[in-house]
């Protein structure tokens, strides 16, 4: 019965939503989406974690000048995205888009506002050929504009995730975890999707111990 409970909790968890621009592009403060929930941890002392399976952490992030005005080699999400994958023995794939988001950070944010007006799908350069292997997908994303990319959106449209475990993660300035958790849901309303971690952009560089004590309260890891 704990186990169910705890089941029922994690898909029952609020949606983690908040109103400030995001890890790379922040031209406005515009609310797209709600209001932030914590983690959900596993205290069940009975419950050794979460049969994970095959582990896939599928990131995109960006390089380039960032918020507030720092040149990045590795982005945010995708060194997050390695922090993961060192402690789950996880495979890496990250998502590039087939046109490069420029390295000039302000018109980084024109385009992708002009994407979120737009409801657009930018399309994604590379593939997944093994997804079947998989039994749990880590999501990670910066957040723009309050909300996940719309690449994130084409990535969700271009793969059947039916019945694996949904673990999403953000790096931002301010946002949380934007819309991604709901993104999650909504596109797999049954699937069973973790409570997701938010990491300030800045922060990522020391972000390793949170990220450890994260995958431990969602009963990843021991």
């Amino acid at each position: 019965m704990k186990k169910f409970l705890i089941v029922v909790f994690s898909l029952l968890s609020g949606f983690v939503f908040t109103s400030c621009g995001g890890d790379d592009p922040v031209a406005d403060s515009t609310d797209f989406s709600g209001t932030e929930t914590p983690d959900t941890p596993n205290d069940d002392p009975d419950n050794p974690g979460i049969q994970t399976g095959k582990i896939l952490i599928v990131y995109f992030s960006r390089t380039g000048y960032n918020y507030p005005n720092q040149w990045l080699d590795i982005g945010h999400t995708a060194r997050v995205a390695g922090y993961i994958a060192d402690l789950t023995g996880g495979d890496r794939f990250e998502i590039l888009p087939v046109v490069p988001y420029p390295d000039n950070y302000q018109e980084t944010v024109a385009i992708a506002r002009e994407e979120y007006d737009n409801d657009a799908r930018p399309a994604i350069q590379n593939k997944i050929e093994n997804l079947d292997d998989y039994d749990t997908v880590f999501i990670g994303n910066p957040i723009w504009h309050g909300t996940a990319p719309m690449i994130i959106r084409t990535f969700y449209e271009s793969y059947d995730l039916a019945g694996k475990v949904l673990i999403p993660f953000s790096t931002h300035a301010g946002s949380g975890l934007g819309d991604s958790e709901r993104l999650a849901r909504n596109y797999y309303p049954d699937n069973t999707v973790l409570s997701g971690l938010a990491v300030q952009g800045t922060d990522s560089f020391n972000a390793h111990d949170d990220v450890e004590a994260w995958l431990e309260r969602i009963g990843i890891i021991e």
